[in-house]
Parts: structure tokens; C-alpha cells; sequence
């Protein structure tokens, strides 16, 4: 590890992490642009030395501001938690940040995430969809589905989430008919074939019927994600994900996706 190249817990390239953190919100404050934002990089950075900070209220301290700056818990489940869980895994690939600092801002990052699912509570209605959310087996980035779990509440969806299945258990919960899709996430290489096996239990035990989307950083480096698991779709836009997953009380019906989704897909 290169212990020359970190910063003292608190700061960052030298500087007090408040004071950073301070001017960048100043900066979002005064632009007072309404909606959805992409994250910033230097509050990214502000928030990953505050969940790796040895003092453990630095976020809460943080997040005054933030709210000042009007980024919401949506902002933060949406744009803010994954842009520093990656940032932190950066750092771990790179070998700027050691074993203990990754593990740290991770937990923590839990706990932020589980904070606002119990405080920001997300009533859903009777018919919206009921999605499973897989994890396969040797994938390591669980707080990613959490995270994704969150935000298809947040867009109107219930989400049961399935970390490391065996192959029954999963084909007994889909043979069960309480889910209207599934979203399997794979971040690595060597996931494609783990992934490839959740994909062929869930179509094999709905007789092709559930519509899967998948998704994952691995996306990125692989467009062909789709064929080769044998899904329905690939995408990390979630909206787009949820395209053929039916209401149990009758929403939009596949057969009116049939022309819709191929051409949606071509631009994901």
C-alpha cells in the first residue's frame, strides 16, 4: 500500500474536507437548479472522505449542507451513494485507499442507505409491480442491489432482493407467480456464467414467461450482455428495465411492448 499518496482522514488533496465540501455546495446552491442532477465530482469526493473519515459523524455534519443545497435522499439513493461506492472501489483497484478505509466507507454507506429506507419510508399501491432482484453467487457488490432495490421503490415498483441463491430456491420463489420480473446485476467477468444460470433457472421455471432485465458495471465493458445471458434486456436505466414487467391487475400488456422495446433497446 501506498501510504504516501493518502491523506489524512478529513481532507482531501491536502485540503480540510469541510471547506471543499462547503465551497462545492455553495457552487450547487447558487446554480438552484430544480430536479434530478448529475453528481458532482469534487462533492463525490467529499462524501467518500466523509464515510472513511475516523470521525463517524462526518457525513451527518456533511449532509446539513447538502440539504441547504437541496439534494434530497433521491439524489443521494440515485446519483450520490453509487458514484461513491465506485469511487471507493477506484480506490481499492488503483491501491490509493487500503483494505480497512474501503470496508469502512461501505458499512457506512449501509447504514446511510438503511437510515433513509426507514426514514423515508415509500408507499406503494396494491397493484404495482413485484420485482425480484438477483444477486448471483461469487458477485460481491451487495449494496448495489440495495441500492437498486430502493430505487425501484422509489419508482414505484416492490423488491424482494435475492443475494447468492441456490437454483431451487430460486425457481420455487418464481414458480410462486408473485413476481412480475426479475433484475439480475453481474459487475464482473467472471459472473457472466453464474448470471447466465440465474437467467436459464428463472425462464426455465416460468416456461419463458418473466421478463429479465440484467445490468452491473459489467454492462459497460460488455454491450453484448443481453445474448449472452440469455435475457430479455440490458440496461441500467431502470425505467427502461421495468418495460415488460406486467401489473398483477393488468397494466400494460407485453404484447404492446413488442415494437416499443427492441427499438429502446438499440439506444440503451
Amino acid at each position: 500500500m501506498r501510504d504516501s499518496q493518502q491523506n489524512r482522514p478529513g481532507q482531501i488533496g491536502g485540503m480540510d474536507m469541510s471547506a471543499v465540501a462547503l465551497s462545492v455546495v455553495a457552487q450547487l446552491a447558487a446554480r438552484n437548479v430544480p430536479g434530478k442532477r448529475p453528481a458532482e465530482v469534487d462533492l463525490v469526493l467529499a462524501m467518500k472522505q466523509a464515510v472513511i473519515s475516523t470521525d463517524p459523524a462526518a457525513f451527518d455534519t456533511l449532509r446539513l449542507d447538502l440539504r441547504r443545497a437541496r439534494i434530497t435522499e433521491t439524489d443521494l439513493v440515485e446519483c450520490y451513494f453509487p458514484a461513491v461506492a465506485r469511487a471507493l472501489g477506484c480506490d481499492w483497484v488503483e491501491d490509493s485507499a487500503g483494505f480497512a478505509a474501503v470496508t469502512i466507507g461501505m458499512s457506512r454507506l449501509q447504514t446511510l442507505l438503511h437510515r433513509i429506507v426507514r426514514t423515508c419510508h415509500v408507499e406503494l399501491p396494491m397493484d404495482s409491480p413485484s420485482i425480484l432482484v438477483v444477486l448471483p453467487a461469487g458477485e460481491q457488490h451487495s449494496f448495489g442491489v440495495q441500492v437498486l432495490a430502493e430505487q425501484l421503490r422509489r419508482n414505484g415498483a416492490s423488491a424482494h432482493v435475492l443475494i447468492a441463491p441456490t437454483p431451487d430456491r430460486l425457481q420455487d420463489l418464481v414458480r410462486s407467480g408473485r413476481y412480475d420480473g426479475a433484475m439480475v446485476s453481474v459487475a464482473c467477468d467472471q459472473g457472466i456464467e453464474p448470471a447466465a444460470r440465474v437467467v436459464r433457472s428463472i425462464k426455465q421455471a416460468s416456461h419463458g414467461e418473466l421478463w429479465v432485465a440484467v445490468g452491473g458495471s459489467l454492462l459497460e465493458r460488455e454491450p453484448a450482455l443481453k445474448a449472452r445471458l440469455g435475457a430479455d434486456i440490458a440496461t441500467q436505466d431502470i425505467k427502461l428495465a421495468m418495460v415488460g414487467m406486467i401489473s398483477p391487475k393488468g397494466a400494460k400488456g407485453r404484447h404492446d411492448l413488442e415494437d416499443s422495446a427492441p427499438k429502446r433497446l438499440e439506444k440503451a
